[in-house]
């Protein structure tokens, strides 16, 4: 198996700019509702400090926030024996508006039998929590 590291991704455009974007992504109060039922972080959106989230059909996730970089970048890691999961959320200017990338690098022995089994539900999470995220962004802009 070795220790290949295999990464899953999800992308959805959105209309809002990326400081906009960053508000709601990097706001886990702001996030229940659609796909997302829960989202948390114990003080400061800063590195160190830990998240949760919940989606739909899911289980409850933790990791710790390991580089927040305003208003382009944040990233967190979840480890587990055999297995570490580097989770990247990159905004990107795209157009007249953003795109908004969830991705999961995973690494450690167990990353290939991880991948097989997580990749297309992974896969259909990340664009529907991009495009949610995109959405409540846009609702934020002036009508």
């Amino acid at each position: 198996m070795g220790n290949k590291l295999r990464s899953v991704e999800g992308s959805s455009p959105c209309s809002a700019p990326a400081e906009t974007v960053w508000e709601v992504w990097t706001d886990p109060s702001a996030w229940p509702g659609d796909v997302i039922e829960m989202g948390t972080v114990d003080g400061d959106f800063a590195v160190g400090a830990r998240v949760g989230v919940k989606v739909k059909g899911g289980v409850k996730t933790y990791s710790t926030l390991t580089r927040v970089e305003r208003p382009a970048i944040w990233t967190s890691e979840t480890t587990f024996p055999g297995l570490k999961f580097t989770y990247e959320h990159t905004i990107e200017n795209h157009g007249a508006g953003t795109l908004l990338t969830e991705r999961v690098i995973m690494s450690g022995v167990l990353a290939g039998v991880a991948h097989r089994l997580l990749r297309s539900r992974l896969e259909e999470t990340f664009t529907a929590v991009t495009g949610y995220i995109g959405r409540l962004a846009e609702a934020r802009l002036p009508r």
